[in-house]
């Protein structure tokens, strides 16, 4: 990446029709995690950079949705206001951070499980058939290959030992909507 160049701008430079492009951005996630909430009442936290915008950050936006945005958007509004931020809201700013890193994994967890579940359903039917995918991941250890199947817009597993960013044919060996699982097989062409 050129120096000076921001993230997103070398991410959305590249040509989105190469694999290598696919690779780079289903991994470009994992550079921009850590971020982790910080409560704080008078002297700032040590950290206070968001690592993806390299700048102090804090994010305050739907009350109905995040229990964090509840209570900071009531310190946001006694502070522009000028008056003193109400006892129950400094009362629990410490035990937040937890709080939500808590509900934030439950509900990573909710959504992977509905969007697992929803692949496992509309695949079903077509075990054994053949796709064009692009890997996204080579096999490591225990750990299977990942392949992306543009058609079905489908992250899933790959059995086999196909080469991290190539485009390859797959075979669906498996849909099982009880375990909310769907698995790949690369089956290399012969020689």
């Amino acid at each position: 990446m050129a120096r000076g160049l921001q993230v997103g701008a070398f991410l959305a430079g590249l040509d989105a029709n190469e694999p290598s492009t696919l690779v780079l951005m289903s991994e470009a996630p994992t550079l921009l995690r850590g971020a982790s909430y910080a409560a704080f009442d008078g002297e700032l936290p040590e950290l206070s950079l968001h690592g993806a915008i390299g700048a102090p950050y804090a994010h305050v936006t739907a009350p109905l949705r995040r229990l964090s945005d509840r209570y900071t958007t009531e310190v946001c509004l006694a502070v522009s206001a000028g008056t003193a931020i109400p006892s129950h809201v400094r009362d629990i700013l410490p035990d937040l951070p937890k709080i939500m890193s808590s509900s934030d994994s439950v509900s990573g967890k909710i959504g992977r499980a509905c969007i697992d579940l929803t692949e496992a359903v509309v695949l079903s039917p077509r075990v054994g058939q053949q796709f064009e995918a692009t890997v996204l991941r080579d096999a490591t250890g225990r750990r299977e290959a990942e392949v992306f199947v543009a058609s079905e817009t489908v992250i899933a597993p790959c059995a086999g030992q196909p080469q991290e960013g190539a485009r390859v044919t797959v075979r669906l060996i498996g849909a099982d909507i009880a375990a909310r699982k769907v698995e790949f097989a690369y089956e290399p062409a012969p020689a």
